[in-house]
């Protein structure tokens, strides 16, 4: 029997897409010596199959019951052919929503992707409160583009990317805050002078927000721009809402100012405080 025959002969294991179960092929999988009992690296296993087997376009298998998010390959040779090809599997417990925050404040629906969500750390800011506010290393396959600052959901989580990058294994790296009901119904209200008639009239409309910390995501354009204090937020709005500083915004309920606006490609920025 052939080398390249004989390394194929316990490739007993069924692999489907992911995504459409009609795709199948064959492999084998062992245990990859790397564990971490809190986290999803416990998931991880080595996969090898045949040279001329393709993995599905979105990069993510299912064995048996559990998804898989697929490394890129390598391969084994001999005597300078190709006999088998070698990959890295993750397990992608999460069916995570990838959407631009337009898509979010528009109600739209994004991209629908397997995901591994691996928390890294706490931070804390002791200016705001003492309370803990997770981050977290959102993996997808190598072929889901996932930009700066979209807007991930999955479920009831939701989370700001910070910064998103290739890994050397051929994942996608989402490093992203974690995000406290942030998706809020804005009512504006704003006031209007008349100089003929020596009065004032009032205005409201109702849009579509995202409230976040405003540390999550704030930009100074001057040395003149307004300094952060105690309870502070940054309210993101679809780009075509007019807003100006001193306007009044209703949240929950609550009253807010709007201190500055920051345009963007596709959003506004607000920093908002309670009035």
């Amino acid at each position: 029997m052939e080398l390249s025959a004989a390394s194929t002969f316990f490739d007993r294991t069924l692999a489907v897409d992911a995504y459409a179960p009609r795709y199948k092929f064959k492999c084998q999988i062992e245990p990859l010596d790397m564990y971490r009992t809190e986290g999803t690296r416990i998931k991880v296993r080595n996969m090898s199959t045949a040279p001329g087997v393709a993995m599905p376009s979105r990069g993510a298998i299912r064995i048996d019951s559990q998804p898989y998010l697929v490394s890129d390959s390598s391969s084994d040779h001999w005597e300078g052919r190709a006999i088998r090809k070698r990959y890295v599997i993750q397990g992608a417990d999460y069916v995570v929503e990838i959407r631009t925050i337009a898509q979010a404040l528009a109600g739209e629906t994004g991209t629908s992707a397997y995901a591994s969500v691996d928390f890294n750390k706490y931070g804390t800011d002791e200016r705001d409160s003492s309370d803990y506010h997770p981050q977290y290393h959102i993996f997808f396959s190598g072929t889901e583009a996932v930009p700066e600052n979209a807007i991930l959901t999955s479920g009831d989580r939701a989370y700001l990317v910070r910064n998103s990058y290739r890994t050397p294994a051929g994942l996608t790296d989402a490093l992203s805050n974690g995000l406290d009901d942030p998706f809020v119904s804005v009512t504006f209200r704003t006031r209007t002078y008349n100089p003929l008639t020596d009065t004032h009239s009032e205005s409201s409309s109702s849009v579509n927000g995202i409230l976040i910390r405003w540390q999550d995501h704030f930009v100074y354009l001057s040395q003149g721009s307004g300094d952060y204090e105690r309870g502070d937020g940054q309210l993101l709005v679809a780009s075509s809402v007019v807003a100006k500083p001193e306007d009044t915004v209703e949240l929950r309920g609550v009253a807010w100012r709007v201190l500055s606006t920051v345009e963007h490609a596709d959003f506004t920025s607000l920093h908002v405080r309670r009035a």
